[in-house]
């Protein structure tokens, strides 16, 4: 088959010269389709291109706006933990205040103290330390409130607990299971304790005496009183007067006989009249 040939005549601007090339019409056609086919890849790489400029700004703004969120947040988090730090703080000191004013009203000897310390604002806060401490405060207050402490009225200690001398005739020893407080009849006597009162009546050498149950196994017996100021089965709490100082039962004088047992043996009633 005779191939086709195209002829392209290139003349100069004046005419004096000429050239001739020949070329395969087949590449002419083809060269068309080239053309086009360059012209529409090129549109498309701008069309892309322009696309990809757009998307890049559109995440840019995005990932400021972003960025500008999340410090706002920062800040949000930073003021709810200071919010909560200072609401726990406020909740230990008036804890703290409530066993300080309890501890004072029941009489019992304590040292001031504060609480915190140096400050490091560049430490990350972790507030469970916080939960700790007005957990552990909250139990420390529920214990002191069900055991006895302190005293259970204000007077000379007359007789502590231990070997003494027998008070009527001086010539042989007794152990004395509790201590006695000089007082004068009719003088106030409070428990040291949250309980349930066991008994409120005569018990032989007592005389008239209260014996309150506390939580943990402890139970105190109030002895020689003229007057009770509770009845059996009756719920007390710390501080609440209880009965009044008489001079009943086995008794040289005016005094309060004071005694605190844990399930069922007597215990040294000094060692609970301060925190000590």
């Amino acid at each position: 088959m005779k191939k086709k040939i195209t002829t392209l005549l290139l003349v100069s601007d004046d005419n004096t010269s000429t050239r001739s090339y020949t070329i395969e019409t087949k590449h002419i056609l083809r060269l068309k389709k080239y053309l086009i086919g360059v012209t529409s890849v090129f549109l498309i790489f701008i069309v892309l291109t322009i696309c990809l400029i757009a998307w890049l700004k559109i995440s840019s703004n995005e990932k400021l706006a972003l960025v500008q969120k999340i410090k706002t947040m920062e800040n949000d988090v930073k003021l709810v933990d200071s919010l909560q730090i200072k609401l726990k703080i406020n909740n230990i000191e008036n804890r703290i205040t409530d066993i300080n004013k309890y501890l004072k009203e029941r009489g019992v000897a304590k040292e001031e103290s504060g609480i915190g310390g140096g400050n490091d604002e560049n430490k990350n806060t972790d507030l469970t330390i916080y939960d700790f401490y007005e957990s552990h405060t909250n139990d420390i207050f529920v214990n002191i409130c069900n055991i006895p402490l302190g005293y259970p009225i204000y007077g000379e200690v007359k007789s502590d607990y231990g070997y003494r001398a027998n008070p009527f005739s001086g010539r042989s020893s007794e152990f004395h299971k509790g201590m006695d407080f000089k007082a004068n009849i009719g003088d106030t006597v409070r428990c040291t304790a949250d309980g349930i009162v066991e008994s409120a009546d005569w018990d032989n050498g007592y005389g008239k005496c209260v014996t309150i149950k506390h939580s943990y196994g402890f139970e105190c017996k109030y002895g020689h009183l003229s007057q009770f100021n509770v009845v059996q089965g009756q719920e007390v709490k710390a501080g609440d007067v209880i009965g009044f100082v008489g001079s009943t039962g086995r008794s040289t004088g005016p005094h309060l006989h004071y005694e605190i047992r844990r399930y069922g043996t007597d215990i040294n009633p000094h060692n609970y009249l301060t925190l000590n």
